[in-house]
C-alpha cells in the first residue's frame, strides 16, 4: 500500500532498545512518580524537555518530532502528510532532522490540517517507530507511529462523547491452506438492545496492512460512531477480514508453518517462507481473499449476527490491494453486493461494460477514487473514461494533493457511509 524504507534488522533492534532506554530515562521530571523515576546523575533537565516526542502544537497546527540519538550520523522522519506546496508527497524524500547539543534530533512540520498522521524515523539507514510514542501501528511487517492533531475539522474521525459500538475479534481456520486467521467485526452502539437486523459493509485492507488496519489507523469505528450519533449514516455492521494468503510478518511465520505441519499441510514451493526460492506468481482465478470471504467469512457473519441477508444490504469496499479485491469480488458477484467501492485500487471494468443496462440495474453505487499524487490515479482515470463512454453509472473522485495513504481513504469511507444503504 505504501513505500517504506528498510525495516528492522537485528542491529536496528539493538539500536531501538538503546534509544528506548534513553527515552524512558530522560522523559521523567526530577522527583516524578512515573516509570523511570530517579534518572541518575548526569542527565540534564533540558534533555528531558528536548526529548519529548511527538509534541503537538495545537495553537499553530504543527507537530514536532524528536529522537535522542547522540551517536547517529543522520536521522530523517517520514510521514503521510498530504502535499503541502514544496513539502514532499507522503514524506517520500523524508524530512531531515537537526541535532542539538544534547544529541536530540528534531523536525517541526509545516501547519497541518487536524487529523491523524503516521510517521517513522530512519536513523543511519535503520527504520524504527518513535520509541516515546506507544500509539504504534503494527501491520504486516511495518511499524509506524501515529499522532493525533485535534481540531474541529477532524471531529468526524476523532473519539467523541457519543454512544460507541463494539469491536469483536473472531479467530478461525482457513481449511485450504491451514492458516489461523482473524476477522474484526464492528457492531453499532444499539446492536445489543435493538433486536434489529443490520446491513453489512465488508471493508478490506491493503497489501502492507492487516485486519486491524481499518480500526487502528483508518478509524473506521470512530467514523461510524460519529455518523450514527449525528444521524448521517444508516447503522451497519462493518466486517474487516484478513486479506493475505498468510501473514506478511516474519516473526509470525514459524507459528504459521508449525500449525500447517500439525495439520499435515505442506505449503507449495515458492509460497511465503517456504523452501523453493522466490514466491510463485499468484494463481489465476479468485484470490485467497475472495475464497475466504465468500466461503467462510460471510457465512460466519450471517450465522452469528443479526444481518439482512440480501444484496441490497451488502456493500464491499477497500483500499489499494483491498480496492482491487473489493471491485474484483463486487463486479464478479452482482448477486451478492449492490454497493462496491475501490479506494486507490480497482479491478477491470470489463464485466460492467459487457451489458451496461444490466450493470446499472445490478448496482446501487459503484465508487472509485484516488488522490492526484498517487500512481493509482491513472488507472482510475482510465476506468472512469471507459465506464463513462459505455454509460455505466458510477462515481469517480480525483482528489488533489493526496497520496496513497489513509489521509484520503478515511475521507472516502466517511463520505460513502453517508450514501450507502440509503435506498
Amino acid at each position: 500500500m505504501d513505500h517504506t524504507p528498510r525495516l528492522f534488522t537485528a542491529a536496528a533492534v539493538a539500536v531501538f532498545a538503546i534509544v528506548s532506554t534513553h527515552a524512558q530515562v530522560n522523559n521523567n521530571p526530577p522527583g516524578g512518580s512515573g516509570p523511570g523515576r530517579g534518572r541518575g546523575p548526569g542527565v540534564e533537565a533540558s534533555v528531558v524537555t528536548a526529548a519529548r516526542s511527538p509534541d503537538v502544537n495545537a495553537a499553530d497546527g504543527t507537530i514536532t518530532f524528536r529522537l535522542q540519538a547522540p551517536n547517529a550520523k543522520t536521522v530523517r522522519v517520514f510521514t503521510d502528510f498530504p502535499k503541502l506546496g514544496a513539502v514532499p508527497v507522503n514524506g517520500s524524500a523524508g524530512f531531515d532532522m537537526a541535532k542539538d547539543t544534547n544529541g536530540v534530533w528534531a523536525y517541526t512540520s509545516p501547519k497541518l490540517a487536524p487529523g491523524y498522521y503516521q510517521y517513522w524515523f530512519v536513523m543511519d539507514g535503520f527504520t524504527l517507530p518513535d520509541p516515546q510514542n506507544t500509539f504504534v501501528r503494527p501491520a504486516s511487517g511495518v511499524y509506524k507511529s501515529i499522532v493525533a492533531l485535534p481540531g474541529k475539522e477532524a471531529e468526524w474521525m476523532m473519539f467523541r462523547d457519543v454512544p460507541h459500538g463494539n469491536l469483536i475479534e473472531h479467530h478461525y481456520l482457513n481449511p485450504e491452506n491451514k492458516t489461523a486467521r482473524r476477522v474484526v467485526i464492528y457492531t453499532p452502539p444499539d446492536y445489543g438492545t435493538s433486536g434489529k437486523s443490520y446491513p453489512v459493509l465488508y471493508l478490506l485492507h491493503g497489501a502492507n496492512d492487516y485486519e486491524r488496519g481499518w480500526t487502528q489507523t483508518g478509524m473506521a469505528n470512530n467514523i461510524m460512531d460519529n455518523l450514527i450519533a449525528d444521524g448521517q449514516a444508516v447503522p451497519a455492521i462493518i466486517v474487516m477480514p484478513f486479506g493475505h494468503d498468510t501473514t506478511g510478518s516474519s516473526g509470525k511465520l514459524p507459528e504459521v508453518r508449525a500449525l500447517q505441519a500439525s495439520l499435515g499441510y505442506t505449503p507449495p514451493p515458492g509460497a511465503s517462507g517456504a523452501p523453493g526460492g522466490a514466491r510463485s506468481p499468484a494463481p489465476a482465478g479468485p484470490s485467497y481473499m475472495e475464497k475466504d470471504l465468500l466461503g467462510i467469512v460471510i457465512h460466519y457473519v450471517e450465522s452469528e449476527f443479526r444481518v439482512i441477508k440480501d444484496k441490497d444490504h451488502r456493500a464491499i469496499m477497500g483500499y489499494s490491494m483491498g480496492g482491487g479485491h473489493s471491485t474484483a469480488i463486487g463486479f464478479r458477484h452482482p448477486e451478492l453486493f449492490a454497493y462496491v467501492g475501490g479506494f486507490s485500487g480497482y479491478g477491470s471494468g470489463a464485466l460492467l461494460t459487457a451489458d451496461p443496462a444490466k450493470t446499472n440495474q445490478n448496482y446501487k453505487m459503484i465508487f472509485f477514487g484516488s488522490g492526484t499524487e498517487d500512481n493509482a490515479v491513472n488507472g482510475g482515470r482510465t476506468l472512469h473514461a471507459t465506464l463513462t463512454e459505455k454509460g455505466v453509472n458510477h462515481i469517480w473522485s480525483e482528489d488533489p494533493g493526496y497520496g496513497h495513504d489513509y489521509q484520503i481513504w478515511r475521507i472516502y469511507l466517511h463520505r460513502l457511509l453517508q450514501k450507502t444503504f440509503r435506498d
